[in-house]
């Protein structure tokens, strides 16, 4: 008796465990794709048998435009996953395509488990299985790179098969091309086992500033870890066995340096004795009332201007069509107005190359008299280094003035953001924005004096 109710309380708990061996279930989770990572990546997570499987969905997102909420509904609850509406991602990618993608890989892992597991209970559950079949589905078969192939090929491949922006596609055509150059610098043929990161950080300091050195490393570290991860042409990456900040340090920018409104202000009411420098001054100062960037400053046209509102995509961000808009303020107005009809083909007005531009506007400011010292780190030297205003003058001061002048004054970081064009927790825009001197010394006054 005793064993037959042994037998029957087997067979309970098999038909129990059977029942939710194949309880299937997908969640998104947020994984940092290193220590200082502002933005996280986007992973979805398929739990199987006990299981999770882990597939990334090729975007990134800051966690605070990431919702997590559950909705209640007749009968049941429904957990929701998604960026937030009207957000774009460091990367300039609009919530509305991520957001796609994220229910492409729900369906898509769905699919594999009512095909492949849902009626085989009694079936081992293998994880790189599902992901194979994940990938079939989704028609992202795993990318086989032929045997022998050298280190510069699957870099290649690596190019070509990147999701990115052109613009960040011709950044890891640099990088190629510099690796090719210090591999012919020393001879040899370049692999994952005599690539020396702190060597090539040497190399690159010859070329290029620290700041630079630390993302080009960064970049080249992407690569070595999609071919170790995710088509396992590498054992091991030359970045295994340090922590990267430790041996190749972190990106560190100088506290940026902008106007203050009282300094634009004195620009824009200086007289000057030629046509020329009264140009440059007011495509500062016009510049300065738009916010962008010089490359799409002198291409706007009056047909970007529209119920007094400048509207543009900038064009360094055009695969992602992030529209920018700017209300026009009264200066912006008086210098359009004196230059209606001077430019060419439409032009708000007559620019002056950017070259021209940026050497001529030192001369106009040291004209105006703008020579506050301005002290700025010496990474190299290890010290401050001395400079008057007009020695640091150029187009994207003009940029940085708009930001800060905007931030300072107390409006809303997402608002300001929105007209630079940049991404609300974009480590860019943060670049652009002086510490709150007000606040500074307000604080100092009312605890100090």
């Amino acid at each position: 008796m005793l064993s037959k109710n042994l037998s029957i309380f087997a067979k309970v708990l098999r038909f129990i465990f059977d029942m939710q061996r194949y309880k299937f279930r997908t969640r998104f989770s947020l994984i940092s794709s290193g220590k200082n990572s502002e933005e996280k990546q986007i992973h979805l997570v398929c739990t199987l048998d006990g299981n999770e499987v882990f597939y990334y969905s090729k975007f990134r997102v800051h966690p605070d435009n990431f919702i997590k909420e559950t909705v209640k509904l007749q009968n049941s609850t429904v957990r929701v996953q998604q960026v937030k509406k009207n957000t774009f991602n460091k990367a300039g990618e609009p919530a509305g395509r991520i957001n796609a993608r994220l229910r492409e890989l729900e369906n898509a892992a769905q699919t594999v488990y009512e095909k492949h597991y849902s009626s085989q209970t009694g079936k081992l559950f293998d994880k790189d299985e599902f992901r194979q079949l994940l990938q079939i589905e989704l028609n992202e078969d795993s990318i086989s790179i032929p045997a022998g192939k050298e280190l510069f090929d699957i870099y290649e491949e690596y190019i070509r098969l990147a999701k990115v922006t052109e613009n960040r596609k011709r950044h890891y055509r640099s990088d190629l091309k510099r690796l090719r150059e210090y591999a012919k610098r020393k001879n040899i043929t370049l692999t994952e086992k005599n690539f020396d990161p702190v060597e090539y950080k040497s190399f690159l300091r010859d070329l290029v500033s620290e700041n630079t050195a630390v993302c080009i490393l960064k970049r080249i570290r992407a690569f070595f870890n999609f071919a170790k991860n995710e088509i396992r042409c590498f054992e091991t990456t030359p970045f295994d066995n340090f922590k990267f900040s430790d041996k190749l340090g972190i990106e560190l920018y100088a506290e940026p340096v902008c106007m203050t409104r009282e300094e634009l202000t004195l620009l824009y009411t200086t007289k000057y004795p030629n046509k020329d420098d009264e140009l440059c001054r007011d495509m500062f100062c016009l510049q300065a009332a738009f916010g962008c960037r010089v490359s799409d400053f002198v291409r706007l046209t009056y047909n970007n201007i529209q119920s007094d509102q400048l509207i543009y995509y900038p064009s360094k961000t055009s695969e992602y069509a992030n529209k920018v808009v700017v209300p026009l303020s009264n200066r912006a107005k008086e210098i359009m107005k004196k230059y209606k009809k001077t430019g060419p083909n439409n032009l708000i007005m007559p620019f002056l190359h950017s070259t021209d531009y940026n050497e001529q506007l030192k001369t106009v400011f040291r004209i105006a008299g703008l020579d506050r010292t301005v002290i700025q780190y010496s990474r190299d030297e290890k010290k401050e280094k001395f400079y008057k205003l007009y020695e640091l003058a150029s187009s994207h001061l003009a940029r940085r003035t708009f930001v800060d002048i905007l931030c300072q004054a107390g409006e809303p970081i997402h608002v300001v953001a929105s007209m630079s064009g940049h991404s609300e927790h974009s480590k860019a825009f943060d670049r652009y924005r002086r510490r709150p001197e007000q606040l500074q010394k307000d604080a100092v006054s009312r605890s100090m004096d």
